[in-house]
């Protein structure tokens, strides 16, 4: 959602994971080639979504709720112009987005919402999420009060979950099965899919099990598939993908400034089930224990659905005031038509500003109109290739 054909690295990243063909849109956009019933269509990722914000709104409606209106969570990763998208994508929908909510907030508010009775009014508890599942990582460390939340820090890496594992599972049985039988499963989509399937299985059971098994019959010309798998094989495999999970959390922890401070440690997504997972934070949450209190697959919608009550008239919700953190740094340019000289630069945002927030901003020279620029910083870590720009105005 929101990349486009500059986005080269991550573009290549996806391919791995998309079974349709990538196509360049007009405008460096990027689109799906896929044939249906026969005829050849292009599909943008904000139509594929809005297909699927469609489909939860029948789940609405089949209830008795005709409402026309959604809140969406967004990995906290997003920039503005990944935002956009799933703006577009709602209004593709007929749907009025109220608000994008970040996925990590969203954790915190069905933390904090359906705790109150055990927190205090003055004294924090402090707590790290660490969110790793089918694609992404998000560590998020954040402070509750009794109906108040405060995200201290987070952090994401969107190239770092499980599809990734699978996929290094993936090239090797497929090289394995190439070897064996002169024909390479990889390519060809329906063998891929069917693969991909049975190593997510595989992988699954390889939490609670020291040894899996697994069976694709007919994998690719009438050839089958099997293979005993150890865990420790496993392990073995993604010895780099683990020292990287790691890295990301342990640099995490420590910009935090919460070391040593932590009260609680609560794990999401299915992949921090894995031991070699839990080894690692164990070593680096030292004498904590790790919680899974909250329903890995729902907790994001959770939260957003105490936002969405929250904003709508038709609930009676007590009030619960979150403080997000920001991950961008945001600055302003401009420069009045009659002056001379180069552009003025000025950062508003700078990362871990508490928001909402306002800033007022007083400009010296009123000669003439004015032309603003709001962007991200040079020196912010979005994604290459997206724009830094946010906003422009001539005033």
């Amino acid at each position: 959602m929101g990349l486009n054909w500059d986005c080269v690295d991550q573009i290549e990243e996806e391919k791995k994971f998309i079974t349709y063909k990538v196509v360049e849109l007009e405008n460096k956009k990027v689109g799906f080639e896929l044939v249906v019933r026969g005829e050849k269509m292009v599909l943008t990722p904000e139509q594929v979504m809005a297909s699927f914000l469609r489909r939860a709104k029948t789940y609405f409606e089949n209830a008795g709720m005709m409402a026309k209106e959604m809140v969406i969570s967004v990995p906290t990763y997003a920039s503005n112009a990944e935002r956009q998208a799933y703006l577009d994508a709602a209004e593709i929908a007929g749907i009025k987005c109220v608000r994008l909510l970040n996925e990590s907030t969203a954790i915190g508010y069905n933390y904090g919402f359906f705790r109150k009775a055990d927190l205090t009014k003055d004294v924090p508890r402090k707590v790290a999420f660490v969110d790793f599942g089918h694609s992404k990582l998000c560590v998020t460390f954040a402070q509750f009060l009794q109906g108040k939340m405060k995200i201290i820090y987070t952090y994401s890496d969107r190239n770092m979950g499980a599809r990734q594992i699978d996929y290094l599972l993936f090239d090797l049985f497929g090289g394995e099965f190439n070897k064996k039988y002169g024909c390479d499963p990889r390519p060809n989509v329906r063998c891929r899919l069917r693969l991909l399937d049975a190593i997510e299985k595989m992988r699954k059971l390889l939490t609670s099990n020291k040894e899996a098994d697994i069976n694709c019959d007919s994998l690719m010309e009438d050839e089958d598939f099997h293979k005993h798998f150890k865990r420790t094989d496993l392990e073995e495999l993604i010895t780099p993908f683990l020292e990287r999970f790691k890295t990301v959390v342990s640099e995490a922890y420590e910009k935090s400034g919460l070391k040593d401070k932590l009260d609680f440690i609560e794990l999401v997504g299915d992949a921090t089930r894995m031991p070699a997972i839990q080894e690692i934070l164990k070593e680096i949450f030292p004498g904590k224990e790790l919680s899974r209190t909250l329903n890995s697959q729902e907790t994001v919608a959770r939260g957003c659905a105490l936002q969405a009550a929250m904003l709508s008239p038709n609930f009676m919700v007590q009030n619960f005031e979150v403080q997000d953190f920001q991950q961008h740094p945001i600055q302003i340019q401009y420069k009045f038509s009659n002056s001379e000289g180069a552009l003025t630069e000025s950062d508003i945002f700078t990362i871990g500003t508490s928001y909402p927030s306002t800033k007022t901003i007083t400009f010296a020279n009123k000669l003439g109109a004015l032309d603003l620029l709001i962007k991200y910083h040079e020196a912010s870590e979005i994604l290459p290739g997206l724009p830094k720009q946010i906003a422009q105005y001539r005033i």
